[in-house]
């Protein structure tokens, strides 16, 4: 958290969300243009991995932005 005048503002938590999507973005973007399976070396198990952390992140991320405005 950072101090903006006198309002606390929460960092963390939108930089959980930003990255969520952002990995749940790029994660989609390896999965649909891999060529061939799991094993192959196409990188496929780590986007489905991305896919996975993306949404873990995003939902943390989103539930620390609730409960820090509801606190308010």
């Amino acid at each position: 958290m950072f101090s903006v005048g006198k309002r606390r503002v929460p960092v963390g938590a939108p930089a959980a969300v930003g990255s969520g999507l952002i990995a749940m973005a790029l994660g989609a973007l390896v999965a649909a243009t891999a060529g061939g399976g799991l094993g192959t070396g196409n990188g496929l198990g780590g986007a489905y991995v991305a896919l996975l952390l993306g949404l873990i992140g995003t939902a943390l991320g989103g539930r620390a932005l609730t409960r820090s405005r509801h606190t308010r």
